[in-house]
């Protein structure tokens, strides 16, 4: 598993497209800002458009064009050539359910402008929202999103089985937007993503990610990359903000969050599993980390 197929199966992502937008002439829409938990993405299937943030940048989006907004900014859409400028004339909208979507239309017999929505849920006290941008833009003119957007169109004319093949096209879209982000920016200097570009420290953060419950020492790390303990730890603080202890303790608190979800594992059982020796100074590092007991967490995301 590389470093990108760790990161998402920590940040425990899900997707789902919920929403169909098909509309007629002028119009424009608003998006508020959601929990930084949630990104917002667009699929451009149909017409042309345009995405404004900060009522400042304007993006013009064409058929096949990605937009992802990992952290839920707040964004406006409007038809590409609209009259429409201000926040007062957002378009009446009538919603519907089309099949597993919500259908929002501004005219129900034709259309020159369709978008699908929807969203991903990362974990909270993930890493892997950290290395995500505050925005992305994948051109229509990737060959592996004109298919998947092939596949999302046919499925959306289908009855029977459509939200599950939908929603796992969803995540299989997900990796494509954090892959094309990462290999678009191989000079990134900072955070986890710059400490896993940079040849010093990729074999010391990657082997934390892969193995978080090994019996990690300063010592140790600092020789899978080749320095001396003061120099690892000061440049591993510089790239990432933080020091590598801190850093491990998130990863094996993350992956104590995924088996708590995913697993009937006992308490004492994900405590050895993540490198704690006892349940009781495992259970005491959750409770800093998310304010509650192992044993209370599982019980709150299981009724979710």
């Amino acid at each position: 598993m590389d470093y990108l197929d760790r990161l998402i199966q920590l940040a425990q992502v899900e997707g789902e497209i919920n929403v169909l937008c098909r509309f007629q002439g002028d119009w424009q829409i608003k998006h508020k800002q959601e929990p930084s938990t949630l990104g917002i993405f667009h699929i451009i299937s149909k017409g042309e458009c345009r995405l404004i943030l900060d009522n400042q940048r304007s993006y013009h989006l064409k058929p096949g064009d990605v937009f992802f907004l990992p952290h839920g900014l707040e964004h406006k859409i409007q038809s590409h050539k609209s009259a429409v400028h201000d926040d007062t004339s957002l378009t009446a909208l009538k919603q519907l359910q089309h099949g597993p979507f919500t259908l929002r239309t501004n005219n129900q017999a034709s259309h020159d402008f369709e978008m699908f929505c929807g969203y991903f849920r990362y974990s909270g006290h993930s890493t892997l929202p950290a290395i995500l941008p505050e925005y992305w833009y994948l051109s229509g003119n990737n060959s592996s999103v004109t298919s998947l957007l092939s596949l999302l169109q046919r499925e959306a004319l289908l009855e029977i089985g459509t939200t599950s093949v939908i929603n796992a096209l969803c995540n299989v879209l997900f990796t494509y937007l954090a892959r094309d982000y990462i290999q678009q920016n191989s000079d990134v200097s900072n955070g986890v993503l710059g400490a896993l570009q940079d040849k010093r420290l990729y074999h010391a953060v990657n082997s934390m990610l892969q193995q978080p419950e090994h019996n990690w020492n300063m010592e140790s790390l600092a020789e899978l990359s080749a320095m001396s303990r003061a120099n690892f730890i000061r440049l591993f603080k510089n790239k990432t903000g933080t020091l590598p202890g801190k850093f491990l303790t998130s990863l094996r608190m993350q992956k104590a969050e995924l088996l708590l979800r995913n697993t009937n594992k006992s308490i004492l059982a994900i405590s050895l599993e993540v490198g704690y020796q006892s349940e009781a100074h495992f259970s005491k590092a959750f409770k800093l980390k998310y304010g509650t007991s192992p044993s209370k967490y599982r019980v709150y995301k299981t009724e979710e």
